[in-house]
């Protein structure tokens, strides 16, 4: 686990392990049972605009099964997805500048083709558990969301206010969230409001609604990689 600070003092927690063992399941292999009919060409996905820099150890199947296999956790802040040593990376230089040239930069579709497609999958074939919020053993679940995350008008507000998104072993959550929602029992997470959620209510109420927010913020301040 570790924590990196900015210099407002404001934690981004990122929790890694780079040292877990190798999976025995390439990521070829596992996501070439692709499944995600429930997934459409929306009209809220841009085909033009770059908007999205996907650090160079998740621009790739390959890299991000290896790293999400390794419980690494994933950041997305104002169109830029960062893995832990990146962010460190960045914190510590203070400057973008390195980083927004190794990256991968992509278009809503090919961040969703690219990126969250195989994230779903690897997420769900790999740390899919069994969750008890219906008072009984179901598969049926594959992330579990804070309530700041998984609520639209709450999402939009975090989103806007450059609060960061991770994406962990199973859980979607801000930043404050990040360290209290992966280690709660059950009822804390009730009481905290979290909800279970399907790959496609994932998509629907999360990532769907991430693509008008995130274009609306990089134009407001000129982000957008040609």
């Amino acid at each position: 686990m570790g924590a990196f600070a900015d210099e407002t003092r404001k934690p981004f927690f990122l929790l890694g392990n780079d040292k877990a063992e190798t999976p025995r399941v390439g990521a070829t292999g596992l996501l070439s049972r692709k499944d995600w009919s429930f997934i459409e060409d929306r009209p809220t996905r841009d085909d033009k605009r770059k908007s999205w820099s996907v650090c160079p150890h998740l621009s790739s199947t390959e890299r991000l099964f290896d790293y999400y296999m390794a419980s690494g956790s994933i950041m997305l802040l104002l169109g830029k997805c960062f893995c832990y040593d990146c962010y460190g990376m960045v914190l510590f230089k203070r400057d973008l500048k390195e980083f927004m040239d190794s990256c991968q930069h992509m278009t809503d579709l090919s961040f969703q083709q690219d990126f969250i497609e195989p994230l779903l999958q690897i997420n769900r074939e790999v740390f899919r558990t069994k969750r008890n919020y219906t008072g009984k053993e179901t598969t049926q679940w594959t992330w579990i969301s804070c309530s700041h995350v998984s609520k639209g008008d709450q999402l939009e507000s975090l989103y806007t206010r450059c609060n960061p998104i991770f994406f962990h072993e199973g859980y979607v959550t801000c930043n404050d969230c990040s360290e209290v929602v992966p280690s709660a029992s059950l009822y804390l997470q009730t009481l905290l409001d979290c909800e279970a959620m399907t790959d496609s209510e994932l998509q629907e109420r999360v990532i769907d609604q991430l693509y008008p927010i995130n274009r609306e913020v990089l134009e407001s301040v000129g982000h957008f990689k040609g």
